[in-house]
C-alpha cells in the first residue's frame, strides 16, 4: 500500500511551508499565481488527495525573521537576545521560526531574502532596520505574498505594522534626568542617520533641551559608529571635546549615550583621558543591555521592554496571517528608567522655559 501524500510532502519537495501549500490548494490569497500553479501541479503529480479533515486541521506556521548582519556582530548582542525571545515565543505557539541574516553586500545589491523570494514562510518579522531602499524592497515584495511586521525597525508608510520601543520618550526621560541634576551642557553620543532608533533618541534629547531653553551644540553631538556599515567605533576612536581644547571652549558636563555599550566605551575613553565618572563627568545610556563579558559599570539607563515588544510582534503577525485584511499599524512600547551611579548632581535642577 502506497504512503498517503501529505501537504508536508509537497512543501518539502518545493521548499515552501505547509501553510503556503494549503493556501495554494484551497486557492486562497497570499500565494503568487505562478507558485500556486506549481504547487497544484506538483500535488497532482504526487497523487495528493484532499482529506475532508484537512480543512479543520491546525497548521503549523513558519515565521521568517530578517535581520541585518551588522546587528549580530560581536559585542552587539541585543538583537541576539531579541531573536531568542522571538524564537521562543513563536515556538510556544506551535510554529517554527526561520532566521535569515542579510549581509551588507546583499543589502547593497538589493537582493531579496531567500525566505521571501522562495516564499518559504507564512509571515515575516523584520528585526532592526535596513537602508531605506532595502526596506522598500522588503515591503513591496512581501505585500503581494505574505504579511509583514516590523520589530524595532523603520516605519516606511502609514500602511506599516510595527512594534517599537518608545525611543523618543526614553531619550526625553534620560536628558531630563541630567537636567534635573543641574547639567546644562549635555552632549549626545550616537551617529545620526545610522539607525532610526538613534535618531529618535536624539529627538527626545532635543525636545528636553528645548523645553529648558537650551540650544543644541553641534560640537557635542558625537559619532559612535560608522553610518554606512553600522560598526561601532573603538573607544579610542570616539572624538570627544575634552579639556585641553581651544581656550575658553565650553565642554559638556554630561553625555547621553544612545545605548549602554556606547556608554561603556565612552566611560573607558574618559578614564584614559584621566576623567572619572561621575565625579568629573556624568554619563547615562539606553536599553539596559551590555553583552556578556563586559563588566557592570553601574550605568544609569532606560530599559527597553523587549518582552512586551516581542509578545506584541508575534501576536500581530499571527493576526495578519489569520486575517489578511487586518492592520493594527504602529504600537509604541514604553520602557523604564533605571538609576544607578554613573551621573552626579552638580547644581539645582534646570528650570523649564
Amino acid at each position: 500500500m502506497m504512503k498517503k501524500v501529505t501537504m508536508e510532502d509537497i512543501g518539502k519537495k518545493l521548499g515552501v511551508s505547509v501553510v503556503t501549500v494549503s493556501k495554494a490548494l484551497r486557492d486562497q490569497k497570499g500565494v503568487s499565481d505562478q507558485l500556486k500553479e506549481e504547487i497544484q501541479r506538483t500535488a497532482g503529480e504526487m497523487g495528493y488527495r484532499k482529506s475532508s479533515r484537512a480543512h479543520n486541521m491546525r497548521i503549523s506556521h513558519t515565521i521568517g525573521i530578517i535581520v541585518a548582519e551588522r546587528f549580530l556582530e560581536e559585542h552587539q548582542s541585543f538583537y541576539w537576545s531579541l531573536y531568542q525571545q522571538l524564537a521562543a515565543r513563536i515556538t510556544e505557539k506551535g510554529s517554527t521560526p526561520l532566521l535569515e541574516v542579510i549581509s551588507s553586500q546583499k543589502e547593497a545589491d538589493n537582493e531579496l531574502p531567500r525566505i521571501i523570494a522562495g516564499q518559504r514562510s507564512d509571515g515575516i518579522i523584520i528585526m532592526g532596520t535596513f537602508r531605506h531602499r532595502y526596506m522598500e524592497l522588503l515591503h513591496n515584495a512581501s505585500e503581494r505574498t505574505m504579511p509583514l511586521v516590523c520589530l524595532d525597525s523603520e516605519v516606511e508608510s502609514e500602511r506599516d505594522d510595527a512594534v517599537l520601543s518608545d525611543n523618543i520618550g526614553g531619550g526625553y526621560v534620560m536628558t531630563s534626568y541630567l537636567l534635573s541634576l543641574g547639567h546644562r551642557r549635555i552632549g549626545y553620543v550616537g551617529t545620526l542617520l545610522a539607525t532610526s532608533s538613534i535618531d529618535d533618541r536624539y529627538l527626545g534629547y532635543v525636545k528636553a533641551l528645548l523645553q529648558h531653553g537650551i540650544r543644541v551644540n553641534d560640537a557635542w553631538i558625537i559619532q559612535d559608529r560608522d553610518r554606512v556599515s553600522g560598526k561601532l567605533l573603538r573607544s579610542d576612536q570616539i572624538g570627544l571635546p575634552l579639556p585641553g581644547g581651544r581656550e575658553g571652549e565650553e565642554l559638556p558636563t554630561a553625555y547621553f549615550c544612545n545605548c549602554d555599550l556606547t556608554a561603556y566605551n565612552l566611560i573607558e575613553e574618559l578614564a584614559v583621558k584621566g576623567l572619572r565618572v561621575p565625579e568629573d563627568i556624568s554619563v547615562v545610556g539606553f536599553d539596559n543591555h551590555l553583552p556578556g563579558g563586559i563588566p557592570d559599570m553601574g550605568i544609569t539607563t532606560y530599559e527597553i521592554n523587549a518582552k512586551t515588544m516581542v509578545s506584541r510582534a508575534v501576536s500581530r503577525i499571527f493576526q495578519k496571517m489569520d486575517n489578511p485584511t487586518f492592520s493594527g499599524n504602529v504600537v509604541v512600547v514604553g520602557g523604564s528608567f533605571i538609576e544607578r551611579n554613573s551621573a552626579a548632581r552638580i547644581g539645582d535642577p534646570v528650570p523649564y522655559v
